[in-house]
């Protein structure tokens, strides 16, 4: 998730093209039943972040639903733990999701609730990579900025977005050797260094 804060101007859902491409893609190529795991996944983490911005005091203005994720944007003041609460509740929210499905999984032996688990646990860990506008970048920052000052804090973030960067296409590239010529790893990794390395 992406937070913009405003100063309260009205905004409305904009469902971007590349979203329903992405949702057209995974149907295409892993089905309608993974898609609808994806969307219930995403949908319980972002539930996460809005109600950590209603406890916070802040008010949700809109949303944009893009290729790359969620952007939701906010009026309100916050402070740097308050920014991080609303970083991580997003993931914590997906971790409780996994936990949950896996837990009734057994008892339903249902392959939504086991692929839900699957999907909740993978978009949890994913968005806490702690690199630029991810929610664990967020978190890094606000806490960071809160311990030690933006300034500090926009130096270890630096330090963080590059190791996570070298991380993401070590790991692409490691793959491609593997299989011998997949380059889908190498490619999910830049798109990801691209898009998540964008303006704070």
């Amino acid at each position: 998730m992406k937070v913009n804060i405003t100063s309260g101007q009205n905004h409305k859902v904009n469902i971007t093209f590349g979203f329903i491409l992405l949702l057209a893609a995974v149907t295409l190529l892993s089905g309608f039943r993974l898609m609808l795991v994806i969307l219930a996944a995403a949908g319980v983490h972002e539930l996460g972040h809005l109600g950590a911005i209603w406890l916070c005091g802040g008010r949700v203005e809109g949303a944009r639903l893009g290729a790359c994720g969620a952007e939701i944007v906010i009026s309100g003041r916050f402070s740097y733990l308050r920014d991080a609460l609303i970083a991580l509740s997003g993931p914590l929210a997906g971790l409780l999701c996994a936990l949950l499905a896996g837990a009734l999984e057994p008892l339903w032996d249902s392959p939504f609730l086991r692929e839900l688990c699957a999907a909740s646990a993978l978009y949890t860990v994913f968005n806490l990579f702690p690199m630029g506008s991810m929610d664990g970048g967020r978190a890094l920052y606000a806490l960071s900025a809160h311990a030690l000052g933006p300034d500090r804090a926009g130096r270890i973030c630096l330090i963080f977005n590059v190791l996570s960067a070298l991380a993401l296409l070590a790991a692409g590239i490691a793959v491609l050797f593997v299989t011998r010529g997949n380059f889908s790893a190498l490619f999910c990794a830049v798109f990801v260094i691209i898009s998540c390395c964008k303006t704070r």
